[in-house]
């Protein structure tokens, strides 16, 4: 039992060095409110198999999104992928100048309009990630 207290110790302290040395310590993880964020939001859509035409209607109210989304100030960029083995699963890969700009694109017409019509569709909710560049 000693033994593996120490064996578990010596691992704790090892760990707790790299963290450090790396400079992973919370002081280098200060947010800069004026640096670009990038959201990835994962959406799967109904197959048509469950939900007749729900995959045409969703591409159609992705488009208008897209559209919409680069007439937006402040957009760095943004892009829809769709999933080549499951046409139903879309990615959406958007950057802004900073989490204002995308917070104001959140709550545009066109966004709440999207994500009101194309609620019907979905398979699941909108997983969506926002994330800042490594530092």
């Amino acid at each position: 039992m000693k033994l593996v207290f120490k064996s578990c110790a010596v691992t704790l302290a090892i760990a707790s060095s790299v963290f450090l040395v790396s400079g992973l310590d919370a002081e280098d993880k200060s947010e800069d409110k004026n640096e670009p964020v990038t959201i990835v939001s994962h959406v799967d859509i109904r197959p048509d198999a469950y939900m007749p035409q729900a995959e045409e209607n969703s591409w159609r109210l992705f488009r208008a999104e897209a559209a919409a989304t680069k007439q937006d100030a402040d957009l760095v960029s943004y892009v829809v992928l769709q999933q080549i083995d499951a046409a139903n699963h879309f990615t959406i890969v958007e950057t802004w100048r900073d989490a204002k700009a995308y917070e104001k694109h959140v709550g545009s017409k066109h966004t709440v309009q999207f994500r009101n019509e194309i609620q019907p569709f979905l398979g699941s909710p909108f997983d969506s990630r926002i994330d800042h560049q490594f530092r």
